[in-house]
């Protein structure tokens, strides 16, 4: 052995003790994000964002997200604009009037591309759309999704819309205890409460509102402009992480119940079973996308009854560059 290479292995063994003890490189540290979404107590119409991370969806992109709640989309829209959470689900009319009047967001990801809801109403009451002119709808709040809708569905039915009274009570689960109760007469509820239905003869379904109003999108995920441009890495792994676990749901339903569980305490596993059956496939956007017909059908709605009246053009309102880049990864479904 030459005296260069002996002094480099005793280097070498001199070194070793040092490298082994050295500590490991430390893993990229995950990026804090807070999530938020319009229903609170939670309900399996809106489970992605908590599917996406009791999933480990966006751990898998990085991201260490917390989930808030809150109850109904005025108080949710207030939140992402004073900065209480980063990025929102969120009504797709609530976006639509609030973009245009001016708030500064952007859609970047249509999770729930059709309605969930089943329209219900007291069989004392009424058995038809036709029964319910000058009776009263629960609604979560005047001018919100669970007030446009039944509206859309009764003008498509050919009913007044104007015909009917409209009380503001809340969440669906409200709803639903004020329509048992006998406090209204009709109301939107989601697939948890249709799927109690046949525990309450006196409460009958008019119509699954997927089907009579198909081209109306139910959750559009939005953020703020500034955001948007200063994080884009995080809205590329944020979206990655919806598009994959609208994905794993629609594939999964064992997996699906289980974690809505566990999130939706109050419901038993059984009765988010039946829910999950009810639901329109079409409801996991497996594509995070909404047509343009479907886009302009929802504004020319919301323009006619006078909430909308410059709808920002999809094109200006949908910033798809994160989308595009996940469905060049992921393929489209």
């Amino acid at each position: 052995m030459t005296g260069r290479c002996a002094r480099a292995l005793s280097l070498g063994l001199l070194l070793m003790p040092a490298l082994l003890a050295a500590p490991p490189s430390a893993a990229p540290q995950a990026t804090k994000l807070r999530v938020g979404s319009s229903l609170s107590p939670p309900a399996l119409d809106a489970i992605l964002p908590h599917v996406a991370l009791e999933g480990g969806f966006f751990r898998k992109q990085g991201l260490d997200v917390q989930v808030l709640e809150f109850r109904g989309g005025a108080t949710n829209m207030k939140a992402l604009l004073a900065g209480d959470v980063a990025v929102t689900q969120i009504g797709a009319t609530d976006v639509m009037v609030a973009a245009s009047k001016g708030a500064k967001v952007r859609l970047v990801f249509v999770s729930a591309p059709v309605q969930p809801f089943h329209f219900v109403a007291r069989k004392e009451v009424a058995t038809t759309l036709q029964g319910l002119v000058g009776k009263t709808i629960a609604v979560s709040g005047i001018g919100a999704l669970s007030y446009h809708i039944p509206r859309m569905v009764l003008q498509g039915a050919g009913v007044d819309p104007d015909g009917v009274k409209y009380t503001a009570l809340g969440s669906p689960a409200d709803r639903f205890k004020a329509l048992l109760a006998g406090k209204v007469d009709a109301t939107m509820v989601l697939s948890a409460e249709a799927a109690k239905l046949q525990r309450y003869p006196e409460i009958v379904s008019l119509v699954q509102v997927s089907k009579a109003l198909p081209e109306v999108p139910y959750e559009f995920v939005i953020a703020k402009e500034d955001f948007i441009e200063k994080n884009p890495d995080t809205m590329l792994g944020l979206t990655r992480a919806l598009a994959e676990a609208n994905r794993w749901i629609a594939a999964n339903k064992a997996g699906t119940v289980a974690i809505a569980a566990r999130v939706m305490k109050e419901e038993a596993p059984e009765t988010i079973a039946s829910a999950y059956d009810l639901i329109d496939p079409r409801f996991w956007g497996a594509n995070g996308e909404i047509s343009d017909a479907a886009y302009r059908f929802t504004a020319d709605f919301l323009a006619k009854v006078g909430y909308l009246k410059d709808p920002v053009p999809l094109e200006r309102l949908f910033d798809r560059r994160f989308l595009d880049r996940a469905l060049r990864d992921l393929g489209r479904r």
